[in-house]
């Protein structure tokens, strides 16, 4: 809400600070239409409500309790239990000293992403990185005081999202599956580990997902680690296979050999011998294992305990010294070079992403490219054909990680904000430069340019891999981000403020364009599954579209805009559709895109309608 209206809570109690002066912790005189320190830096004076601030009935109060309650427990029952086992054991006061960090992982369980709560606080989670800042701060005081400036109406994104999200609970739409599933720690049973390390041998998947030393994890089965849940046996040992079979469950959850694995109880059990694990000293099967936990839990949307584990499998790759190539010479020692380069590309993706410090520095690593990383000119980087059981794909084009870094540091970090506006306009236009050299690597077939164009015939999807589709998509993003940050130049945080360097404003445009385009032709990669792993492209393309819709009102490309973003509304209802009718029910983030995007399309038309008055 606004300071122009009368804010009270329930019980007749007034507002105590608007938005500004609750952040800087400051007075607030709660004058109308703005208080005083939003006058004086001429700001919108806003106020969110937060429903944590709402008053409670004892009743509601007494629910909430009992809830925090089952949750500690179901908490202690993860860090102090061995699955299959009925009597747990439990860490010691020495390690509960020792290791304060324990504690920290007895909370990070695996959510059920079709709660209406939780997908309520990822997706909250996510825009908050997608160009309009934090709730709370200036950067998203200035995006909401520039949509009031140009529309003339007022957004409050978390306000709107829990409408939308109360409009659920009350028509009554949850998961039919998850309703029923139990997340409760179990072990998969030994002829399922088996099933996964053939499946993934015979499969090729170590190209794309070199996260296991298949040899190594069959030698851990001939030696019965499964048969032991006590501390005779290497927490890093059980956690990896659990983990492993876990991925490999979820990835294959349509397969006849996987449909019966329940891979959130898998990760559930892996999750709980991580304590342990740390105890012990760092080796290959425990960096495997802490990254086999961290790449399941970031595609489905849980960010914050995967940048945690992504974390330490950091300080594990130093401490194996995987970060060098003398670590060839050791056994598994192109292994873990692989792992490293895995987890370097995820620490990009991360940087990239939150414009956050890095894990790997650069200048601390050996960055030489492996010897059988996917040849440039090999189309094998975008199409669904049978993976290469020599070369290494990763999951995304190595090269795209290494101009991420170099993106980063030389235009988002502190250091790129203190140099002078005529050194980071240079670095805009080589880092283009650089990326659009990068593009030209690419097969002729394969370059993003053809396939983000409104009139790209359908047909050339039908073979793209799920890899190809990410490559694409992370080229546009990356070419947004060298050219956003054009309009940070002399502090100048308004979204239209392009007038350094003109040219960025219409590469931006492009970009967002481009990204929504791809995504709209790509429709069929688009599910429950796959939601989290492009998330960020198609909410960071909707908000920068936006952007450059209201800020040009009167542009050319208006209508066309404003089209794009209807036909993707279209597109999210009719999965929201699909997905309710499915046997898992409907999916709440996908609703939520849904009313998002209607909502922007509507501020967009009130911009337009505006600057005709």
């Amino acid at each position: 809400m606004s300071g122009q209206f009368s804010v009270e809570r329930p019980g007749g109690r007034a507002r105590n600070a608007c938005d500004l002066c609750r952040r800087k912790k400051i007075r607030c005189d709660n004058a109308q239409p703005a208080c005083e320190a939003c006058t004086s830096v001429g700001v919108q004076c806003t106020f969110t409500e937060h429903p944590s601030l709402l008053r409670k009935s004892l009743r509601d109060q007494l629910l909430d309790a009992k809830a925090r309650i089952r949750d500690l427990e179901a908490q202690m029952a993860v860090q102090n239990t061995s699955p299959n086992s009925d009597q747990g054991e439990r860490s010691t006061s020495h390690e509960r000293s020792e290791k304060p960090w324990l504690p920290l992982f007895a909370v990070h369980h695996v959510s059920d992403t079709y709660s209406i709560a939780t997908s309520l606080a990822t997706f909250q989670a996510e825009i908050a990185h997608c160009g309009v800042g934090e709730a709370g701060s200036t950067q998203r005081a200035a995006f909401f005081s520039t949509v009031y400036q140009k529309t003339g109406a007022q957004l409050d994104l978390d306000h709107f999202l829990a409408q939308a999200a109360q409009s659920l609970k009350f028509r009554g739409l949850q998961s039919r599956t998850g309703l029923n599933r139990s997340l409760s720690p179990k072990w998969p049973p030994t002829s399922l580990v088996q099933h996964s390390i053939h499946h993934f041998s015979r499969s090729g998947l170590y190209s794309i997902f070199p996260l296991v030393n298949t040899d190594a994890l069959s030698r851990l089965i001939e030696e019965g680690v499964l048969n032991h849940q006590d501390e005779t046996v290497s927490a890093a040992s059980l956690a990896c296979l659990i983990a492993f079979t876990a991925l490999m469950s979820v990835m294959h959850r349509l397969s006849p050999g996987f449909v019966d694995a329940e891979p959130d109880a898998y990760i559930q059990a892996a999750l709980g011998l991580v304590p342990r694990l740390l105890l012990e000293k760092p080796s290959v099967r425990g960096l495997e294992a802490i990254v086999l936990m961290m790449t399941y839990l970031m595609p489905n949307g849980q960010i914050e305990p995967g940048q945690l584990l992504l974390s330490l499998a950091t300080r594990m790759i130093l401490t194996l010294g995987a970060h060098r190539c003398s670590v060839l010479d050791k056994p598994e020692g192109r292994h873990l070079r692989a792992l490293f380069w895995f987890c370097y590309g995820a620490d990009k993706n991360m940087v990239i992403r939150y414009s956050q410090s890095p894990h790997f520095r650069d200048e601390d690593c050996d960055l030489q490219i492996p010897d059988n990383y996917v040849l440039s000119s090999c189309d094998n980087q975008f199409f669904s054909r049978p993976l290469p059981t020599k070369e290494l794909l990763f999951p995304s084009d190595v090269r795209l990680s290494l101009l991420k870094s170099k993106v980063y540091h030389l235009l988002y970090s502190h250091h790129a904000r203190s140099q002078s506006e005529a050194r980071r306009l240079q670095y805009i236009r080589e880092l283009d430069q650089e990326l659009n050299d990068l593009k030209s690597t690419f097969p002729a077939s394969c370059w993003p340019d053809l396939f983000a164009t409104p009139s790209a015939p359908d047909y050339t999807f039908h073979d793209l891999s799920l890899r190809g589709v990410c490559v694409h998509l992370e080229f546009y993003s990356l070419l947004g981000k060298i050219h956003d940050a054009s309009h940070s130049l002399q502090g100048n945080s308004s979204i239209s403020g392009w007038s350094i360097l003109p040219s960025s404003a219409e590469l931006f445009h492009q970009a967002s364009r481009s990204i929504l385009i791809y995504i709209r032709h790509v429709r069929g990669f688009w599910n429950w599954h796959t939601f989290w792993i492009y998330a960020q492209f198609l909410l960071t393309g909707v908000f920068s579209l936006f952007k450059c819709i209201i800020s040009y009102p009167n542009a050319p490309s208006y209508e066309n805009d404003v089209q794009l973003l209807q036909s993707l509304a279209d597109m999210f209802a009719e999965l929201d559709h699909e997905e309710s009718a499915s046997a898992r029910g409907q999916f709440p983030s996908i609703y939520f895109t849904v009313c998002l995007i209607k909502r922007l399309i509507f501020l967009a038309k009130q911009a337009s309608q505006k600057a005709t008055e």
